[in-house]
């Protein structure tokens, strides 16, 4: 760990203000810690310096996390700021993944492994902020989040691609099962669904995916079958477009 990292935390509640410090302190090296409780705060502090990393909640009293974002994320000096974000708020997490980049998300309260992992990874980030991927043949247009991919399977790349291949082979199978739920109008049917196919579609970064599973939960909850069959055609959609690139960076053969 380089010295005099800057880290950023975002966080109304005490206790996890405090928690997260004190797992930064742990990590060794220099890393300078400011806090702030809310959006307003968070300007402040940012007007002052950049930092390296933001830690960051989404509901917060005043001006709350997703607002933040928006703002901060449409400048072009913070489109590259590494940002955790560790929140119990997951209705807004589907527009965030898609929304912005360098923004990783993490359901509340956070695994101590993962969260050191991610800080490491976020600090790295942020010391190459603004560096293009110049990695050969990688497509610009690739709806692949490689630096997600990075971070939550790590960097070995015989792991991604054992990953993005079982991944790849479960497909067809995973758009069959929820075509044939949602015909059947199987409401309980399709939230378990949502529910198994987070894991693996988080853990990719299948964002566009992610947000129609959204759309689907939300839709089913709401007793809605006629929405829930629509969601069920785009998540189709969106998960062959994922699965194309998939196997143009991975080098997967169709099954």
């Amino acid at each position: 760990m380089n010295a005099h990292h800057h880290v950023l935390i975002i966080e109304d509640d005490p206790f996890y203000r405090t928690l997260y410090a004190s797992k930064l302190k742990e990590l060794g090296g220099d890393i300078r810690i400011r806090s702030s409780e809310n959006g307003y705060a968070a300007l402040v502090a940012l007007s002052e310096r950049t930092p390296d990393l933001i830690i960051l909640d989404l509901r917060m009293p005043k001006f709350d996390g997703v607002a933040l974002l928006d703002i901060v994320k449409s400048k072009p000096e913070y489109e590259a700021l590494p940002v955790l974000v560790i929140s119990s708020a997951p209705g807004d997490f589907a527009r965030i993944r898609s929304a912005y980049r360098n923004v990783f998300i993490f359901a509340k309260p956070v695994r101590a492994d993962l969260f050191e992992r991610a800080v490491r990874w976020g600090l790295r980030l942020g010391e190459s902020a603004g560096t293009p991927d110049t990695a050969p043949g990688r497509p610009t247009h690739s709806r692949i989040d490689f630096e997600h991919i990075k971070l939550y399977i790590g960097p070995d790349r015989t792991i991604q691609r054992a990953v993005a291949e079982e991944f790849y082979k479960l497909a067809a199978d995973r758009i069959s099962t929820l075509d044939r739920l949602a015909r059947n109008g199987d409401l309980r049917g399709v939230l378990d669904f949502c529910h198994a196919m987070e894991g693996g579609a988080e853990a990719i970064g299948a964002h566009e995916v992610l947000g129609t599973v959204e759309s689907l939960r939300s839709a089913a909850r709401a007793g809605d079958r006629e929405a829930v069959r629509g969601h069920a055609q785009d998540f189709a959609e969106a998960l062959r477009r994922f699965c194309v690139d998939l196997a143009h960076e991975f080098a997967l053969e169709a099954h």
